[in-house]
């Protein structure tokens, strides 16, 4: 506890921590620090306020990542994190997710973003929904947005869309928050993207369920 005796217009700093118990493989730990006020003016009724800092979650539940090992963190959980997919290197793939979002698709905006889902059956039905019908054609293959590890891909509800140019049999110049769109891009984009994907779960500790975005950069 600190005064702010005797002098006016007096400030006072503090810090706070966490220190996490969540330290088993597969553990998963939410903390809240709050703080608790007494403000007592010499010749005035003490007041007490209390306020609480952003809740923190830490885990050892990402896993490893290729030679980057399981380890424990922690991030502020309702923030979502953004993934930046590059104009200049992968064209084709930010071309499609731009496109997509530009048409009301979520995953740009932090108040809407996506949920990272775990579970394989329902992300491979959400991969076979979006792009189960594609057609063969050499260095190129379906990419489906949102993304297949999401929980708003075609699995939880709406319908396929698509762009002209993309060569999948759907409907174009569909717009709205629900449904999917699927487009044929350079397959060795698509392929790296699993590597992105990968690593910024990783490296951003994004679990089941948690809110992430996706931006396109230069």
């Amino acid at each position: 506890m600190q005064s702010l005796a005797p002098a006016n217009n007096t400030s006072r700093l503090g810090e706070a921590g966490a220190k996490t118990t969540a330290t088993a493989v597969g553990a998963v730990g939410e903390c809240t620090t709050t703080w608790n006020l007494r403000l007592q003016p010499v010749g005035y009724p003490l007041v007490t306020a209390s306020t609480s800092m952003a809740e923190i979650m830490c885990d050892n539940a990402t896993g490893a990542n290729g030679s980057r090992p399981a380890r424990v963190g922690c991030v502020v959980p309702w923030y979502p994190a953004q993934v930046l997919y590059s104009q200049s290197r992968y064209p084709s793939l930010a071309s499609h997710v731009s496109r997509a979002q530009g048409s009301g698709l979520p995953g740009a905006t932090i108040t809407n973003p996506l949920n990272r889902n775990v579970d394989t059956a329902t992300n491979n039905l959400n991969r076979s929904r979006a792009c189960g019908d594609a057609p063969s054609l050499t260095g190129k293959s379906c990419d489906e947005y949102p993304l297949a590890s999401t929980f708003q891909g075609l699995a939880f509800g709406g319908s396929r869309r698509t762009f002209s140019g993309c060569n999948i049999s759907a409907p174009t110049n569909v717009t709205g928050p629900s449904g999917a769109s699927a487009c044929m891009i350079t397959a060795s984009e698509n392929n790296a993207q699993g590597g992105l994907m990968a690593a910024f779960y990783y490296d951003y500790r994004v679990l089941h369920s948690d809110p992430f975005r996706i931006g396109i950069s230069s």
